[in-house]
């Protein structure tokens, strides 16, 4: 008799236990659902696909261009290398027709904001540039602001839209280290964001 009722109490001890971890579980996934829910709150439910992005990604097919999403955000990365010379102090006459094309899309549309970021894939300076940049993120300042100038002034581009931004050696794409590395982390990256007309 001592021992089924010993055998009982621990049997209801287990069966506390185990009550009072699924208790927690239960907790716990109300939690989760209610930081699910809130977060869906904060989404757009609209799913249709992104104008910006479905557009951008038929005119520069078949460029060196990649779009991609990012959020609201449409992405255009360039290969560094495909818009400047070696030496980077102009703008490749190959690189003219994806950035009149990029042009050409942005003139249809007023309300784009677009931020023109260069990437580098070093944090030291070309021996071309010693003498004119102190370091990595002048370089990719200048490279920037290049570009913007040459939308502008080249492609008509409106100076409002455009905003240029260095990024210097700070946001690789990859940091293996290989050449193949190196070349993906050399880039310009056109973010689109919309916005309202001046």
């Amino acid at each position: 008799m001592i021992w089924w009722t010993l055998a009982a109490l621990a049997g209801a001890a287990d069966d506390r236990a185990l009550i009072g971890q699924l208790d927690r579980e239960v907790i716990a996934l109300r939690q989760k659902v209610e930081r699910l829910e809130s977060l869906l709150a904060t989404c757009s439910t609209d799913t249709a696909p992104d104008p910006a992005f479905v557009e951008l990604r038929s005119l520069l097919k078949g460029h060196p261009a990649t779009v991609a999403r990012d959020g609201r955000r449409t992405l255009v990365t360039v290969p560094l290398d495909t818009l400047f010379s070696p030496d980077g102090r102009e703008l490749r006459v190959e690189a003219e027709p994806t950035l009149d094309l990029f042009a050409t899309a942005m003139s249809l549309h007023p309300e784009w904001r677009v931020t023109v970021r260069v990437h580098l894939d070093s944090p030291t300076v070309p021996p071309p540039f010693k003498k004119q940049f102190p370091g990595a993120w002048e370089l990719s300042a200048w490279r920037a602001a290049a570009t913007v100038r040459v939308l502008v002034e080249r492609f008509s581009v409106p100076a409002w839209m455009l905003t240029a931004a260095a990024r210097a050696d700070q946001e690789p794409w990859s940091a293996d280290g290989t050449p193949e590395a190196r070349i993906l982390n050399r880039r310009v990256v056109f973010v689109i964001e919309p916005g309202v007309s001046p």
